[in-house]
């Protein structure tokens, strides 16, 4: 384990020019007028007035939740506590449920394409044609009787390549 820290210290090392940008080894020092400072204001502004109940923290986050702005998600016209809980139950509903729940019932699902069962069914036939000393595969697959060529005659002069 040590040498494989040694290694990649040593390999990192080699390449350390060429990972790090050309720009981290420059200073560069504005000597241009201030522009662009942020000004701290310490008066307080007249057109905002405090309220009467200023020392009431209740009062004021209620002033405060009133003037936000709310935006339904759909769910309930005119109530935003039930819009915004159903908003998160679907939400979770929806990506819980289906996606997870949904995943888990496609992978650990029965077999629809009948694979194992081919295989299973496969397995089987050639450990009994095995015990009893039969081919794996009959040459004679369908009996001759049952297979209709056309004759001579009809086939004419059609080439026939095998």
């Amino acid at each position: 384990m040590a040498f494989i820290v040694r290694q990649s210290g040593r390999l990192v090392g080699t390449f350390n020019n060429y990972l790090q940008p050309a720009h981290i080894g420059k200073r560069c020092i504005s000597t241009s007028k201030k522009n662009d400072e942020t000004a701290v204001v310490t008066e307080k502004i007249p057109s905002h007035k405090a309220t009467q109940n200023s020392h009431d923290v209740n009062s004021t986050a209620a002033a405060t939740a009133a003037k936000k702005k709310w935006m339904s998600y759909g769910f309930h016209p005119t109530d935003q506590y039930e819009d915004v809980a159903s908003a998160h139950v679907f939400s979770f509903l929806g990506v819980t449920l289906c996606m997870v729940l949904g995943s888990l019932v496609y992978y650990y699902g029965p077999d629809r394409t009948l694979k194992d069962w081919a295989q299973r069914e496969a397995y089987l036939l050639v450990r009994e044609r095995e015990a009893n000393g039969l081919p794996l595969l009959d040459p004679n697959y369908v009996e001759e009787s049952k297979i209709v060529l056309p004759s001579e005659e009809e086939l004419g002069d059609f080439e026939i390549i095998i």
